[in-house]
């Protein structure tokens, strides 16, 4: 489990620029208490040779250790007064000259002790969708607004399902968030999503996406035309043309999202660069979502045998049925 090294760096390089520049601005007000109050840097001044009196005092030990640290405590209690009393009769607040964070737990480091801050858990996570694939329009389909009820709760047509739209969806929809929760551990699976256009593929797979990046997963969501057009780049393209890095994403993101099964360019190239891309992320042992429009007969007659017995023998089968939601909006 890991989040992606170059979505790490941007979000503490970010983390970094918001500390310095609180410190800078709280610098710059500094400077200007010093030129409009007399005695300011004074007890500035005084109030640093405390602190440096306590630290050296803390490292060291013997007799008299509590007297003198007493002291110097009291010393510095009256000199914060005196500062505080200062700003206040020139018209400042107390805190006039401290940095302001954006954080106030951990002061814009990321880190409260050791431990990871709740706002840098957040914003690694936003920064991962970002950098996941998942625009910004299918970013916003979440478990939490993946409504059921557009799915007829009257028994279904197709002989192959024996209950309702609505209950056949309701069961898909627990297995999506049940994949969420075993993610990262032993149970972990792979899933195919079958069925007809605007039946809640794309929904379900944007939502599990997020909700893996927030587990601190490195997540990549992208259609199976543009991947193997990437493949296709990469075998053709000279020598610092091609960006090798979204092929190494393909093979070694934690969770692979395969969208649009199907729609990609047909040809041997393809269907060799599909196979091993299926095929290596099954031996590393990566997990892939694949979701397509495709029935299992249409599969079976545009891939070779190699493709469907991975994909059949992988894959936990999730048919989306009912009718098409976006005709209902």
């Amino acid at each position: 489990m890991a989040y992606n090294s170059k979505v790490v760096k941007k979000v503490l390089d970010d983390f970094e620029n918001k500390y310095k520049s609180a410190a800078a601005s709280a610098e710059k007000r500094k400077t200007e208490l010093r030129a409009n109050i007399p005695g300011f840097r004074e007890i500035e001044l005084k109030l640093a040779a405390t602190y440096r009196e306590l630290a050296a005092i803390t490292v060291g030990s013997g007799a008299g250790f509590e007297a003198k640290f007493g002291d110097v405590k009291k010393t510095n209690a009256a000199l914060l007064k005196k500062r505080k009393s200062l700003l206040e009769s020139s018209g400042y607040k107390e805190n006039y000259a401290e940095p302001v964070y954006e954080c106030a737990n951990c002061e814009d480091t990321g880190y409260i002790g050791e431990a990871m801050c709740a706002c840098l858990k957040k914003a690694l996570a936003e920064e991962s969708v970002k950098y996941s694939g998942i625009g910004r329009s299918i970013k916003n389909q979440t478990f939490k607004n993946f409504d059921l009820n557009y799915y007829d709760k009257k028994k279904s047509t197709d002989k192959l399902i024996k209950e309702s739209p609505y209950i056949h969806m309701k069961e898909v929809f627990e297995e999506c968030k049940k994949f969420v929760e075993n993610f990262g551990g032993e149970n972990a699976k792979n899933l195919i999503f079958m069925g007809a256009p605007g039946l809640g593929k794309t929904h379900l797979s944007s939502a599990i996406g997020c909700e893996v990046i927030k587990k601190g997963f490195d997540v990549f969501y992208d259609s199976a035309q543009r991947i193997l057009y990437s493949f296709e780049q990469e075998r053709f393209s000279r020598s610092g043309v091609f960006d090798p890095d979204v092929i190494e994403r393909y093979m070694t993101c934690d969770l692979l999202i395969i969208d649009d099964l199907g729609t990609e360019y047909p040809g041997s190239m393809s269907v060799s660069a599909l196979y091993n891309l299926i095929n290596m992320r099954l031996l590393d042992k990566k997990i892939m979502i694949i979701s397509t429009n495709l029935t299992g007969n249409e599969m079976q007659a545009k891939y070779e045998s190699r493709i469907i017995s991975r994909v059949f023998g992988e894959f936990t089968v999730l048919n989306f049925i009912g009718e098409d939601i976006r005709l209902k909006n």
